[in-house]
């Protein structure tokens, strides 16, 4: 693993940013503490200096060597400087034996070097006596360079330190997160090479890499499944479409060889070439659903006014078959959608609902009557339209299938039909990200078209049971 591999990481880049911005605030920190205490200590010392100074000068000239022989002895040499020089330099007391060459009487205090008078480093401050004579008081400053020295070395190793740990925490954090992006991407060249069914990995981390691979992996989901239909359609339409194309040859034939027509023929004929179109129109229908990349007939739509319209046009339809269509009374309900779209879904599942109950197998006698109920729900603050019948219902082991294009249940191929509409509807859902769940209504089947809020709609597929 490359050192500039890493270094190409978010995480690398952004600890080794965080770390210099805490660098420079410990540099600026640890600055303002020296600057801080070595002028207050400085100033201190030079304020005692001050102090011993004036005390020493306002007593009497000829009391003032041995008021310095006394500090001293009180005091001790190794720590405090005193001197007292004739007005031509010569020492007269104390333990400083020479005027230093940058101490002026009146001047500002200087810091002198260890010396054959004094074995350290001393902070020195002399004054002019009237009678012409200068004196000089100083102090040892060794721990006051002591604690400079220590402060600057801080200020100069801080600084470094932790730019060094940064990088060290940037590189370690950066690892993991760069095996993770090597995973993916060997996920990703796997998916290139034709297996849909590979997904990206995901950690327990839930960090934006989890994040986006959960996205990738709902894509590639709806990716595989469209695949699928795509790979399916066309050995479906082959073998539900060869039936009545072949029907319909063998009835030309015959009508080409007899050269008489018979109308009962032509209808039949018609019929099969009809079923054969209808079967191709709902296929357009789903490609045009699934081709929408912008949701341009979406308005605020009323479900209850949905929900009626599709029972006043199956309700003639209803009547022919035998069956009871309701709708069950309720409130204005609105939501964002497209009112043709979801007519057409409604009417699917209604046209669904009364084929499959009217041609139901009914066990004992009488048979009950065959009913199919519409009404609108309100789950907490989420609508939901519901076809509930009473008929044979769906094994619950098919219920996605019957989403799937051309499907059709073996104890179902009789009852007419294309097994396209399903298809239709969960296009429709897949576009206004909305739900499409089925459950028992003992006995038959309960429909449940579950209309979430936007942004919120099921990223799990259909159906939901």
């Amino acid at each position: 693993m490359q050192l500039s591999q890493l270094w190409r990481t978010t995480t690398a880049r952004l600890t080794v940013l965080y770390s210099l911005v805490f660098a420079l605030g410990v540099v600026a920190l640890l600055g303002m503490v020296y600057l801080q205490s070595t002028v207050y200590l400085t100033r201190r010392v030079d304020g005692i200096l001050r102090v011993e100074a004036n005390a020493l000068a306002a007593s009497p000239p000829a009391e003032l060597p041995r008021l310095i022989d006394d500090a001293l002895a009180l005091n001790g040499a190794q720590i405090n400087i005193y001197g007292l020089f004739s007005s031509d330099g010569r020492p007269l007391a104390g333990n400083l034996r020479a005027l230093p060459p940058r101490l002026q009487p009146g001047g500002p205090p200087v810091e002198t070097p260890p010396s054959r008078s004094f074995p350290a480093n001393a902070r020195l401050i002399a004054l002019a006596l009237p009678s012409g004579r200068t004196l000089v008081v100083g102090r040892d400053v060794n721990q006051l360079r002591e604690m400079r020295s220590i402060i600057a070395s801080a200020l100069a190793w801080t600084g470094p330190s932790i730019l060094l740990i940064g990088l060290g925490l940037g590189v370690a954090f950066s690892i993991a997160p760069l095996r993770r992006l090597r995973l993916m991407q060997a996920a990703a060249r796997d998916i290139a090479a034709g297996d849909l069914k590979r997904r990206m990995p995901i950690s327990q981390n839930r960090d934006e890499l989890d994040m986006f691979a959960s996205t990738v992996n709902y894509m590639m989901g709806e990716v595989e499944r469209l695949m699928t239909e795509v790979k399916s359609a066309s050995d479906t339409i082959a073998h539900d479409l060869r039936t009545p194309l072949t029907r319909a040859r063998a009835q030309l034939h015959r009508l080409q060889q007899t050269r008489a027509g018979q109308d009962e023929d032509i209808d039949r004929i018609i019929g099969e070439i009809d079923s054969v179109l209808a079967r191709f129109r709902a296929l357009l229908r789903i490609s045009e659903l699934e081709a929408r990349e912008r949701r341009a007939g979406f308005t605020t739509v009323d479900l209850s006014e949905i929900a009626r319209q599709a029972v006043d046009l199956y309700l003639p339809l209803a009547e022919t078959e035998g069956v009871q269509l309701r709708l069950r009374p309720t409130r204005p309900v609105q939501i964002e959608a497209d009112p043709k779209l979801l007519f057409e879904a409604v009417s699917n599942l209604l046209d669904n609902a009364i084929k499959f109950t009217a041609h139901r197998p009914v066990p004992q006698e009488p048979a009950p009557q065959a009913k199919v109920e519409v009404s609108l729900v309100l789950e907490g603050q989420v609508p939901q339209i519901v076809v509930r019948d009473n008929g044979p219902g769906i094994p619950e082991r098919e219920r996605s299938a019957v989403l799937q294009r051309f499907y059709r249940a073996e104890d179902k191929r009789l009852i007419a039909g294309s097994g396209l509409g399903l298809s239709i509807v969960a296009a429709i859902m897949r576009l206004h990200r909305f739900t499409l769940e089925f459950h028992d209504a003992e006995p038959g089947l309960k429909a449940v078209i579950v209309c979430h809020p936007p942004h919120e709609g099921s990223a799990e597929g259909f159906p939901k049971t």
